[in-house]
């Protein structure tokens, strides 16, 4: 799978359990932030291109003024950049041997976070839209719940088909050693690890 530091298992988060062992750890594909990121350096060069765009048509002095506003105006990219940088930081979507786990930030003091057990997935669908995301190969993958529980949306993922591959085989390894509803806890778990299960076996 690209981007191989994503199937590191040794990542670790809060309320993790001392058997579970993180598959997949990820976060929005880097050029999301790049494309963020290139809009707020343009940005920045506002306020020199209006400074000599004024230069050039006034004789009159205002470098006071102007420079009050250049302050305010970088204070608030400031704020706008960091605000970004964050937001991508901590919106995290965990997928381990036993749980999905969609932790989205929505500004700085409001985070939701949800998660949904490997054997409630009904469902898993990757969208690709675009030509960026299809040069670039990131996309959302939605995951489709038993039950009323709402469904599950990884946003602009890296590698979408990939993480869906390695979550339907997560489901199936978690199925196997949960058939008698009893828990088993064995080595960790690695991608690509398992023997084909039986068509039969239950999904």
């Amino acid at each position: 799978m690209a981007f191989d530091f994503l199937t590191d298992t040794s990542y670790t988060f809060e309320d993790k359990k001392s058997y579970e062992n993180v598959i997949l750890l990820l976060r929005r594909h880097w050029f999301t932030l790049f494309l963020k990121f290139l809009g707020y350096l343009l940005l920045g060069l506002l306020p020199l291109i209006a400074y000599i765009g004024i230069r050039f048509m006034t004789s009159s002095s205002l470098g006071g003024l102007l420079g009050l506003i250049a302050v305010i105006y970088y204070l608030i990219w400031w704020y706008g950049l960091f605000y970004v940088i964050t937001m991508y930081l901590l919106d995290v979507w965990i997928v381990s041997d036993h749980r999905v786990i969609d932790s989205e930030q929505h500004g700085f003091f409001n985070r939701t976070v949800a998660e949904l057990s490997l054997e409630k997935i009904q469902d898993i669908s990757v969208q690709i839209v675009g030509f960026f995301p299809t040069w670039l190969d990131y996309g959302e993958l939605q995951i489709q719940t038993a039950g009323t529980q709402e469904k599950f949306f990884f946003k602009e993922i890296p590698d979408p088909v990939g993480v869906k591959d390695a979550i339907v085989e997560a489901h199936n390894q978690f199925i196997e050693l949960h058939r008698d509803g009893i828990e088993v806890h064995e080595q960790p778990f690695e991608i690509g690890s398992m023997t084909p299960l039986d068509t039969d076996t239950p999904v």
